[in-house]
């Protein structure tokens, strides 16, 4: 598992910007970064989605933890209970595997939705059949309309995904050997309010790839910077 420590210093270390918006303090964004030593029942929701496959969700171990079934496909996801205004920027670390299977497909990572689900904004780790994993960006609307899309380059079981909203502008980028490296600039901008989810999703009926048991580990949830945090 990635560690963040001393997170600021480190991200200037290694030539990552660190944004500063004009809003809240960095103690008030910081107020929302969790290391998940308990479940925060006031901060995050579990939900189950589009199948009714017993996933497992919990925190345990100082981790936030979600897993699939081995043959349904499933759709798991943590939603924050708070929403983002203006410019912020987030990162996570992240350890997933597949239990070995090649011909698994999943998608674990970071989703920004606007509340009612007009927009998505997903930074995954992926894996398809003969491929994976891989980092993977799409741009969805409605949840499933695709507007952009990008598959990205080779990525570890375990590493840190970041996701920053700068001039109303998402990027997201990974951590990869101790460095941060953009894996898409999403073209299309969204000033509205964006909720975080953690989502852990296997199988798909539009692709090749078979459903499997994956668990996607989370840890480490940091609000680096933002101009202004909303409880729902």
């Amino acid at each position: 598992m990635v560690k963040s420590v001393s997170v600021l210093s480190m991200l200037f270390v290694i030539g990552f910007p660190v944004f500063s918006p004009a809003g809240a303090s960095p103690e008030e964004c910081a107020q929302y970064s969790d290391r998940f030593d308990t479940y925060r029942a006031d901060r995050w929701q579990e939900v189950l989605l589009y199948s009714e496959a017993p996933a497992d969700f919990a925190v345990e171990n100082g981790r936030l933890m979600l897993q699939s079934p081995e043959s349904e496909p499933c759709e798991v996801q943590v939603y924050s209970l708070f929403t983002f205004e203006g410019d912020f920027d987030i990162q996570v670390d992240y350890d997933v595997g597949n239990e070995g299977q090649p011909s698994c497909r999943f998608n674990a990572g970071l989703v920004l939705q606007t509340l009612g689900d007009e927009k998505s904004y997903k930074s995954y780790v992926a894996m398809t059949p003969g491929k994976g994993p891989f980092f993977r960006a799409r741009l969805d609307r409605f949840g499933e309309q695709n507007i952009e899309s990008k598959k990205g380059g080779p990525a570890p079981s375990k590493g840190g995904l970041r996701v920053a909203r700068q001039g109303g502008r998402v990027k997201f980028s990974c951590l990869v050997d101790g460095k941060w490296s953009e894996v898409y600039d999403y073209k299309e901008a969204c000033p509205e309010k964006l909720r975080v989810r953690f989502k852990l999703q296997t199988g798909s009926d539009e692709e090749e790839g078979q459903s499997c048991r994956v668990r996607v580990n989370f840890d480490n949830f940091l609000v680096n910077s933002c101009d202004k945090i909303v409880e729902e």
